[in-house]
């Protein structure tokens, strides 16, 4: 008997989905090709964290861009926020799309993009959804694992806390918001070794992140300008202000300071920007603006 052939829409996803390889298969019963993903449970000792994270063609990624590059962008910005929870990536989804047939050549190299970085970190991508849309859409969910009771959040951090930042800030246009790294072992090995009272990812900019951390935990804070870790042609501003870092902001109680400053095995740079303070006193920047990117401006 003859079989049906596949819609123009199947035939898309088995060429996208080529691209994604040979998926890791420990824990996986079920995964693309099936109505929903079956994953094995996972160990009782270990919390599930869960993510989701979207880029858009002319807002995080222009047409120009290598559709690799985009595809790369769009896991990484949400291995970052599970490197914030010190989360192991477990499995992923991703939701994918393009205007029409003729686009759909740039979306499989997209697929290409963020299957090597899903490579890289052992990552299997277990299903999804593809849609029409006006420009190219990559959206990706993230389930991750973190030892039970471990995670930090943002209301930890505490009066006396000193704050902490990875890498260097203020540098990631032209390119660097395309290839840079999640901090997601450096983040695993501050949340293993229980450094960290609080901790996000600097997505947005360190003057729009900081202000939401200790809205969070109810403090306010003393940032030093002169010791922000400046990227290359960067001003104090411009690293306070213009986002997409993807670094570590984390505040740390100040007897664990000594051992996390001899301890740390990364040559990712670690810095101290400044301090928490009782939320009466305010937030003092000295003199940059508490602003950063916004989605709704």
């Amino acid at each position: 008997m003859n079989q049906t052939p596949p819609t123009r829409e199947d035939f898309w996803i088995h060429r996208w989905t080529l691209a994604l390889g040979r998926q890791p298969s420990k824990g996986i019963r079920h995964s693309i090709g099936h109505d929903c993903a079956v994953l094995s449970p996972f160990s009782s000792q270990l919390d599930l964290v869960l993510k989701t994270d979207a880029v858009v063609e002319g807002v995080h990624f222009s047409p120009s861009t290598p559709a690799p590059l985009a595809g790369r962008k769009a896991l990484a910005r949400a291995l970052s926020d599970l490197a914030a929870a010190g989360a192991t990536p477990r499995a992923a989804l991703l939701t994918a799309g393009c205007p029409n047939a003729r686009s759909a050549p740039r979306l499989r190299e997209a697929y290409r993009g963020l299957a090597r970085l899903a490579k890289r970190f052992n990552l299997p991508v277990v299903g999804g959804e593809t849609v029409r849309t006006r420009q190219l859409l990559l959206s990706v969910s993230l389930l991750g694992t973190v030892p039970k009771n471990t995670s930090p959040n943002r209301s930890g951090a505490k009066p006396g806390h000193l704050l902490f930042v990875t890498g260097k800030l203020g540098g990631s246009w032209p390119r660097r918001h395309l290839t840079f790294h999640p901090r997601l072992a450096e983040g695993q090995w501050l949340v293993r070794n229980k450094f960290p009272s609080a901790m996000l990812d600097l997505s947005d900019g360190l003057g729009a992140d900081l202000p939401r951390l200790a809205r969070s935990s109810r403090i306010g804070f003393r940032i030093d300008p002169g010791q922000i870790p400046l990227s290359p042609r960067a001003t104090p501003k411009l690293a306070f202000t213009r986002g997409e870092d993807y670094e570590l902001l984390f505040s740390v109680p100040p007897p664990l300071t000594p051992a996390l400053l001899r301890r740390w095995p990364f040559s990712t740079p670690l810095t101290i920007i400044g301090s928490c303070l009782p939320i009466r006193q305010g937030c003092h920047t000295g003199g940059l603006p508490l602003r950063g990117y916004d989605h709704l401006r």
